[in-house]
């Protein structure tokens, strides 16, 4: 089960997830990260463990030359649909979410429609119902603590 959560107070921008790959039948622990720094840009993935991967080879733009959603949705989106036409699988069965953010702001962005929305707080993947719900009942608590507890709380549920 994976989950990507992230919140936002509109300066700083939060983001915590697991380094989970599952399918059906087993869960297995990646060496590497589905959360990335990049170009001033941070951005966690769910789904398409491929896609996701491709993102990190994207060329994010510099977020402080333009609105972010602009620069997201007409650069990054474009950017990314061609490396998955080239190296990758654009099925839409094949999905990824993305939580994308720059200069205090989240955006949740997904291949299966292409679309971007922004957000304070969110939580993507398998696991994201149960992160969800924890994030609404942690509102009490500093930022890094709710992505703890949202977190934890995939743990919980024994999935």
């Amino acid at each position: 089960m994976t989950v990507i959560v992230s919140i936002t107070d509109g300066d700083t921008i939060y983001m915590g997830g697991d380094r989970a790959a599952s399918d059906e039948e087993c869960i297995v622990s990646l060496s590497r990260p589905k959360i990335h720094v990049k170009d001033g840009w941070i951005f966690g993935y769910s789904g398409s463990l491929g896609t996701g991967q491709l993102m990190e080879f994207v060329n994010f733009p510099d977020p402080y030359k333009d609105d972010p959603y602009k620069l997201l949705r007409l650069d990054v989106v474009s950017n990314l649909k061609r490396m998955m036409d080239s190296n990758g699988d654009a099925d839409k069965d094949n999905g990824t979410d993305f939580l994308i953010g720059t200069r205090g702001r989240v955006f949740e962005f997904n291949t299966s429609d292409w679309s971007v929305a922004e957000v304070d707080e969110v939580a993507v993947g398998s696991g994201s119902h149960f992160a969800l719900g924890s994030l609404y009942t942690s509102i009490d608590k500093s930022p890094i603590e709710r992505i703890g507890l949202a977190l934890s709380a995939i743990i919980v549920t024994g999935k």
